[in-house]
């Protein structure tokens, strides 16, 4: 049986050591909240705001368009399709930014 990789599990490279120590959900995090901590050296890494920027102005134009296309066509179901523009705004734009050492 082959296992199959969680994305949300996935281990993002420390700038300290470069090693695959930060979880996805500690990146997503110290982009808002908290600094994250690599499993490996145990040291602080953030990614810079802009990054946050970016996905949130993605975002934000494909849900225009999915909330234009239900008013023009009248189905409300195209809403739906905002979910994953944030999917792809944050898999895009924060999941592969590089992270920036705390100290």
């Amino acid at each position: 049986m082959a296992l199959i990789e969680d994305p949300l599990m996935a281990l993002h490279a420390c700038p300290h050591c470069h090693q695959p120590g930060v979880s996805s959900v500690a990146k997503v995090h110290s982009l808002f909240m908290k600094p994250a901590e690599c499993r490996v050296c145990h040291r602080f890494c953030y990614l810079h705001y802009t990054h946050g920027l970016r996905a949130m102005i993605v975002w934000v134009i494909f849900s225009w368009m999915f909330i234009g296309i239900a008013l023009y066509q009248n189905l409300w179901i195209y809403l739906i399709g905002t979910i994953p523009a944030l999917l792809l705004a944050v898999d895009k734009f924060i999941l592969t930014a590089p992270l920036r050492p705390l100290d």
